[in-house]
């Protein structure tokens, strides 16, 4: 008998000796599993605060996602070096389900789509807030991808911030005031400096109908280009140097159907490519490429508009690179309000006219034009006319530019992301790593204001805007105004 109670307690203690040694290794290991997952948490913060010089400008780092489908979680910076990468095109929705996403009314009040959010694990930037001018890290580039936007909760594709706007613009009434503390001391500055002297006298009406809007753009902005005729340009025999057809003329008759292709970030994963290149002529800006991102933004280029810059950078390669062959060349640089060609001629903000005078004797037949200071200003006379706000006194964007032109020469305009869709990014363009709430929102251009005039004007749906970043414009051939 005793023999057996001895057997039992030994085999009692060997199991509890087992049951220690287990809990002992158990205990040992996870604690492992948190040290390790607290040394790559520190080491993820390191890389998402690491931020990079550079000189360009205020970058603002905010916590967004770009909307697109994918079978896998990838860094929207691997995406963006590889446009043509297999993965997913972004899923338009259905007008059921835009329907559904309510913009916030004056009081601030917001709805959204309902449903199942199936995001990702999601890698939050910091938002960057001093005046210190910084490139994000590559790492720092990774973003929460969706398998499906409109399933998702549409807050998390903005800054809270950049929302508000872009749902205010959307409605056609955002405000300076509703910009960041950042680009609202931008354009403070830029009002109290007043580099071109800008002094505006004209009326003011926030409120025209349409098609009076429409009809008084027809009237007053006309599309005008260094003719070589006035001084000091006739006395340099700039005659023989421009092309003998003005623009306005040089496609007899114009297009039906036209695009304008803006560079902003957001056309990224937009699948957009086929449907842009259907058009009879697409516009696009300064050094944006289409190889790589065809899928995109297409292939098809008619019209490219450069500011001054583009010719004055030897980083451009301008007289070189295939991006500027092949297609009519609008080039453009501010002037004073003034329009004192002199005093412009003198000191350009860019040098434009040497390497514009050279590149028209080395391609005497390449349509190139050099648009009139005169048209620029009366663009921004347009937009100040119909804002009560006193806009930046700086010349409109490129963007704008471009849309107005292309009214003129086409029966009608489509416009992709100059509103942004529901894919708006602080990336500034879709083909440069660079980040900033200006390019969308503006600080040096007075760039909330003419957006919020293109919405006034424009036709097509709320379903194509929200979901393709597109807008309609007529062409002013189209537009019937009484005498």
């Amino acid at each position: 008998m005793k023999a057996s109670m001895k057997q039992w307690r030994l085999a009692l203690g060997l199991m509890l000796t087992w049951a220690l040694l287990f809990l002992a290794l158990f205990s040992y290991f996870m604690e492992s599993r948190v040290d390790e997952a607290m040394a790559l948490s520190h080491a993820d913060t390191r890389r998402l605060t690491s931020v990079q010089g550079n000189t360009r400008s205020v970058v603002m780092i905010s916590r967004q996602a770009l909307p697109v489908t994918s079978a896998s979680t990838t860094s929207r910076a691997q995406k963006e070096q590889m446009p043509d990468s297999e993965q997913d095109t972004y899923v338009y929705p259905d007008a059921h389900n835009l329907a559904t996403w309510s913009v916030s009314s004056r009081s601030g009040t917001e709805t959204h789509i309902q449903g199942k959010q199936e995001s990702n694990q999601t890698n939050e930037l910091l938002e960057e807030e001093d005046e210190e001018e910084g490139m994000i890290d590559e790492e720092a580039k990774s973003r929460t991808e969706t398998n499906s936007w409109f399933d998702s909760n549409p807050e998390e594709f903005y800054p809270s911030k950049s929302k508000s706007v872009v749902q205010r613009l959307w409605q056609g009434s955002a405000s300076v005031d509703m910009l960041s503390p950042r680009l609202q001391k931008a354009v403070k500055d830029y009002m109290s400096t007043n580099k071109h002297g800008v002094s505006y006298r004209g009326r003011r009406s926030a409120r025209v109908s349409k098609k009076r809007l429409l009809c008084e753009m027809k009237r007053k902005v006309k599309v005008m280009t260094v003719d070589g005729e006035e001084l000091p340009f006739s006395s340099l025999g700039w005659q023989k140097i421009v092309p003998p057809l003005p623009l306005e003329r040089l496609y007899g008759k114009g297009f039906r159907s036209c695009a304008v292709v803006t560079s902003a970030g957001a056309i990224l994963h937009s699948g957009l490519g086929k449907e842009i290149d259907s058009h009879d002529a697409v516009l696009r800006f300064n050094s944006a490429p289409t190889k790589g991102y065809e899928r995109d933004v297409g292939n098809k280029t008619t019209i490219r508009i450069i500011n001054s810059q583009i010719l004055a950078n030897p980083n451009h390669q301008f007289n070189s690179s295939s991006l500027y062959k092949n297609v009519t060349l609008v080039a453009w640089d501010p002037a004073p309000y003034a329009v004192n060609l002199h005093k412009w001629y003198r000191n350009p903000d860019y040098n434009l006219f040497t390497p514009y005078m050279k590149y028209r004797k080395q391609f005497p037949a390449q349509p190139f034009y050099i648009l009139h200071p005169k048209f620029i200003w009366q663009l921004w006379d347009m937009i100040q006319a119909n804002t009560l706000e006193n806009i930046q006194p700086n010349p409109p964007s490129s963007g704008f530019i471009g849309i107005l032109l292309m009214m003129w020469l086409c029966e009608e305009v489509d416009v992709y992301e100059y509103i942004p869709s529901l894919r708006q990014t602080d990336l500034c363009h879709y083909h440069e790593r660079y980040y900033d709430a200006a390019c969308t929102l503006g600080a040096y251009h007075p760039l909330l204001y003419e957006k919020i005039l293109i919405q006034r004007v424009k036709s097509g749906s709320n379903s194509d805007l929200w979901g393709k970043g597109k807008v309609t414009l007529p062409g002013f051939r189209n537009i019937h105004c009484d005498p």
